[in-house]
């Protein structure tokens, strides 16, 4: 006769089931998934220990094991077993272990995920195994750092400063850009020496310092739809279609410190200005006629062909500099702009004479 019309209705019940405020507490977003498995007042699953509550909980997150299952591992499997259900095959070493220092809260299921994710690797899982106390919060510092910077003594340092985790991360982009991706094991291996974060910065401030002096850097070949500004005669003409004030910039770019570009692509045109600290050229401004704010789209396909181009974006590197000597002196460091989260407060326009 098919299906009844009532069956929905049916699930929807089984699903609302009752959850007790203990548990609501302690399991948070798995809490209705778990009153399934262990109906009110849930006291098989309260009774276990911490890590097999975890277990369950990032079981159930999978969403690819059957209630019952979930249950059995939970309760009654070895810990090999439930780390191998739980990691989805054979699980690195101390998985467990690990999980044991978790807490009495249960996570939320993006912070198992990422979890796990670290776990597979090799310097995170190091990382996390000598973590004394586990939770969303040290794995989003072990997840802030390169993977070479994954280090004990590196964290150690660093601490709970988000502030200088995100300098010294800031900091070892730099020194890549400027010594090339096959200094990274030197420069990481040095990094995990430093005794304080005062030494830490230190090495970092000598990381950033460029090995030869006055190198050439000729200025980025960008290709259309840019047109490059190479004449005194083009820069007035180009000053004048967007007036402002590039003409003002002649020694900086005849000095060969900054190039001018004009962009005339979709939702130009733009005036676009690269400068050349000793990270190399860097995107310093790009703005319509009349100094104008950019739309979205325009700025975005301007930071993807500059970029393309090898040249970055973001903050310079005489401010990054001068924040990680302080710091390496332990003096306050000069403050970020406030809502660097922004991406377009993150491309640090404007700075022309840094």
């Amino acid at each position: 006769m098919g299906t009844p019309m009532t069956l929905p209705d049916v699930a929807a019940l089984v699903q609302a089931a009752p959850v007790t405020s203990l548990l609501a507490f302690l399991a948070g977003d798995h809490a209705a998934a778990i009153a399934r498995i262990w109906p009110s007042p849930h006291e098989d699953f309260l009774a276990l220990p911490a890590p097999r509550r975890h277990a369950a909980a990032m079981l159930l997150a999978r969403g690819d094991i059957p209630s019952s299952e979930v249950a059995a591992l939970a309760m009654r499997a070895r810990r090999a077993e439930i780390a191998e259900a739980v990691f989805g095959g054979e699980a690195p070493a101390g998985l467990m272990r690990a999980v044991s220092r978790m807490g009495e809260v249960l996570w939320r299921a993006e912070d198992y995920a990422r979890f796990l994710r670290l776990f597979a690797e090799e310097e995170a899982c190091l990382l996390i195994r000598h973590t004394k106390v586990l939770d969303p919060a040290a794995l989003a510092r072990i997840e802030a750092l390169p993977p070479p910077l994954r280090q004990p003594a590196i964290l150690g340092c660093l601490g709970a400063d988000e502030a200088a985790m995100a300098d010294i991360v800031a900091a070892w982009a730099m020194a890549l850009r400027i010594r090339g991706a096959a200094a990274a094991p030197a420069i990481a291996q040095r990094f995990g020496r430093a005794a304080s974060a005062a030494a830490l910065f230190e090495m970092a401030r000598q990381e950033m310092q460029p090995q030869a002096f006055c190198a050439e850097c000729p200025s980025p070949d960008l290709l259309a739809p840019f047109e490059a500004v190479r004449s005194l005669d083009a820069l007035s003409m180009i000053a004048h279609e967007f007036r402002n004030c590039l003409r003002e910039f002649v020694a900086d770019i005849a000095s060969g410190r900054m190039a001018v570009h004009v962009w005339r692509g979709e939702g130009g045109p733009a005036a676009v200005a690269l400068r050349r600290d000793p990270g190399g050229w860097r995107l310093a401004e790009a703005r319509g006629v009349g100094n104008a704010d950019l739309a979205d789209a325009p700025l975005r396909a301007i930071i993807k062909a500059v970029e393309g181009a090898g040249v970055r974006t973001g903050e310079s590197w005489n401010w990054l500099y001068r924040r990680i000597e302080d710091r390496a002196c332990e003096a306050a460091p000069l403050p970020l702009p406030d809502e660097v989260s922004d991406w377009r407060r993150a491309l640090f326009l404007g700075n022309y004479w840094d």
